[in-house]
């Protein structure tokens, strides 16, 4: 009887094989990783862009004016401004940014007279695949929005 001996080892081929089959599956997965993390990114700040919406509007209502600085009414905009995400401009604006485009969206407070103010969530001028998406999560049918003035109803 004959006892064929067993390998211990890959071949040069075999190896070459798996080495090639790593890297397309690499290839397929790291840029819808990357995909994915952006698109968890711009919901994350449309959230915040929303949830700043709510804050500038209860502000307005609690303390019955608003201030020209919106990261003064808004924590989720202090924030975006202190991690270079938004610009505050202090003429009651602030500019979102995403990517290398500043002025994705802006959020603005628009005064009517008469103590009357809305809310305004703007896109802006610029465009990209990114600021796109953004612009989609944003939920823009409560906008514009009426601060206080004749226009809110109690």
């Amino acid at each position: 009887m004959y006892l064929s001996k067993s390998r211990e080892a890959f071949t040069l081929i075999e190896f070459i094989f798996v080495i090639i089959i790593i890297a397309l599956l690499a290839g397929i997965a790291i840029p819808k990783f990357a995909a994915t993390r952006m698109d968890a990114k711009l919901s994350t700040k449309a959230q915040n862009i929303m949830t700043a919406a709510n804050e500038i509007a209860s502000y307005a209502v609690a303390k019955g004016y608003t201030e020209a600085n919106l990261s003064k009414m808004s924590s989720s905009i202090a924030n975006m401004v202190r991690r270079g995400e938004a610009v505050d401009t202090g003429a009651y604006r602030a500019k979102i940014k995403v990517e290398d485009i500043n002025d994705c969206i802006l959020i603005k407070i628009d005064n009517h007279g008469s103590n009357t103010e809305t809310l305004v969530i703007d896109y802006g001028s610029s465009t990209n695949h990114y600021c796109d998406r953004l612009r989609s999560l944003v939920d823009s049918e409560a906008f514009p929005m009426a601060l206080h003035g004749i226009l809110v109803s109690y």
